[in-house]
């Protein structure tokens, strides 16, 4: 049993190995944010285009719950139960104060956008439940992890309090599944509530305390990646036949579609196995873009969906650009990472790190 922070301790030289998890997941996100495929499925012409989208969804269907593993998998245990306090301040730093300006920053497009019609109640309620812009929900889940993540290290301890706390995302999705095979539709907010993400936080914390189990045998390593390969592979394929079997029972699309469910979830479980059989005890050194994209990343994440807006703006006087989705969505994905490393670049140099760092992320 080894846990990657020993592998770190060994060595001067920084691994961006999860640099380069972290740029794939931020990619993943950008497509998930693209345009899709939903207002193909009755083209007569182009209807291709709604299976290829369904079915590419579920190839990208992982990088919140990575990003929620790899934020309790870096949790500073130390600091949670000797230094609560500190350990509060510096996530409210991180996270609330970038998430509050760039809220704010996203009501006033959407009341821009919206006519200037000015409703002050549900702008509030937009920015508390993370609704301001398509991806802030998942800083809203961050922030209640975050504030029990001292009780969640003490149930990693009591074997009867992990087993309860092992229940809820389970509990969680056969309530959201009654719900939605009874009502047809989705439980408002599902994805904004921690317990549908809460097991990847908790699995995190828990190979941050007691490692990732992996065999050491000569040749253990090649094994390993092929076994979670072949697993993965398997995940995936659950996942594309659960999506179409949803919408065979009239499931919401959005549902079958959805990082929220139960082949999804494996799917990612499959991955995070994946990136840790890889990783074995190597150590990546090397910068590239690549790893440059991952320590963007959360400013990425925040500015990328400005930059949505303006992309598929001017690509909308593009003719026949929207006949083939992939080719859409690379020239979009394309467009939209430039610009956001871009901005990223740009802001560092005029404001400088520190106070864009504190204030936007970046």
């Amino acid at each position: 049993m080894s846990t990657i922070d020993e592998i770190i301790v060994k060595t001067k030289q920084k691994d961006n190995y999860f640099e380069i998890i972290r740029a794939i997941c931020i990619i993943c996100v950008m497509l998930i944010h693209c345009q899709n495929g939903i207002e193909y499925e009755d083209s007569p012409l182009f209807s291709f285009n709604y299976d290829y989208w369904l079915i590419f969804r579920q190839f990208v269907n992982f990088p919140v719950a990575v990003f929620v593993f790899l934020t309790a998998y870096f949790t500073n245990i130390t600091k949670v139960e000797q230094k609560p306090l500190k350990y509060y301040g510096s996530r409210v730093r991180r996270l609330v104060i970038p998430f509050l300006v760039w809220s704010i920053l996203y009501s006033i497009i959407n009341i821009a956008k919206g006519g200037f019609n000015v409703d002050v109640t549900k702008i509030i309620f937009n920015i508390v439940t993370g609704q301001a812009s398509t991806p802030l929900y998942y800083i809203v889940v961050l922030i209640q992890l975050v504030i029990i993540t001292p009780l969640l290290i003490k149930c990693l301890r009591n074997k009867y309090l992990n087993l309860v706390a092992l229940c809820i995302t389970p509990t969680f999705l056969i309530i959201m599944y009654a719900y939605t095979y009874i009502t047809k539709d989705q439980i408002p907010f599902y994805a904004t509530v921690f317990p549908g993400w809460f097991l990847f936080y908790y699995i995190g914390l828990h190979v941050k305390l007691n490692g990732f189990k992996s065999r050491k045998k000569d040749g253990a390593g090649s094994k390993n990646v092929s076994k979670a390969l072949i697993i993965m592979g398997c995940a995936l394929l659950f996942s594309i036949i659960e999506c179409y079997g949803m919408l065979y029972l009239k499931f919401p699309v959005g549902f079958a579609s959805s990082q929220v469910k139960i082949s999804s979830f494996l799917y990612s479980f499959s991955l995070i196995n994946l990136i840790f059989a890889v990783k074995g005890n190597k150590i990546i050194t090397k910068v590239n873009f690549v790893t440059r994209i991952g320590n963007y990343s959360y400013g990425i994440f925040y500015v990328h969906c400005f930059w949505i807006l303006i992309v598929s703006k001017g690509m909308s006087y593009i003719p026949s650009i929207h006949n083939i989705l992939p080719v859409y969505q690379l020239i979009e994905l394309s467009a939209i990472l430039v610009l956001s490393m871009l901005s990223i670049i740009v802001t560092n140099k005029i404001i400088g790190n520190k106070l864009a760092s504190k204030y936007l992320g970046f």
